[in-house]
């Protein structure tokens, strides 16, 4: 029975440390619009419900190339509005090549935005359902304190009372 439970125990610890890397990741991999950018993948947490995405949906945008952005693809872009980064989709209705490296899209016949701006193409994007509401939680200030600051900071207290215990503790001495 001991066994079993080792063995359960280490399970569960080797998922914990794994999630624990996971989010830490993901915190360290911000841009400036506070979205995770990792292994060129931008990971999108959808927070409201339109016609393709549900509010709560964690959505991984392939960086696409300029070349394969074309005239009706719906794509995901960020705009900046009074300072505040917010993600958009739109429907490109014109593409204009500035030069090799940058693109002008026109968004619904309304703005126009930079290929800097560009998350990626709806068509190539995979979607969770649900997922971005546990990344969103896990990313937060509090959920990043409870899940790994706090058991950090047990651990460490509970490792510092095992040393004094043992600083306390007379050595025993071998009688010959």
């Amino acid at each position: 029975m001991k066994k079993v439970l080792k063995v359960i125990l280490g399970i569960i610890g080797v998922c914990y440390f794994a999630v624990i890397i996971l989010v830490t990741a993901c915190l360290l991999c911000y841009n400036k619009y506070k979205v995770t950018e990792m292994f060129g993948y931008s990971f999108i947490l959808i927070d409201e419900n339109s016609d393709m995405y549900e509010d709560g949906d964690l959505v991984l945008f392939k960086k696409n190339e300029l070349n394969e952005i074309a005239v009706n693809d719906q794509i995901f872009f960020y705009e900046v509005t009074n300072g505040i980064p917010q993600i958009r989709y739109g429907t490109v209705t014109n593409v204009t090549s500035v030069t090799t490296e940058e693109s002008t899209f026109t968004i619904n016949n309304s703005h126009d935005i930079s290929s800097e701006s560009l998350i990626g193409k709806t068509e190539t994007a995979k979607k969770y359902a649900g997922l971005g509401q546990v990344l969103s939680v896990l990313e937060s200030r509090f959920g990043f304190l409870i899940l790994v600051i706090l058991p950090t900071l047990i651990l460490f207290l509970y490792e510092l009372y095992r040393v004094i215990i043992e600083i306390k503790t007379p050595i025993e001495e071998d009688e010959e």
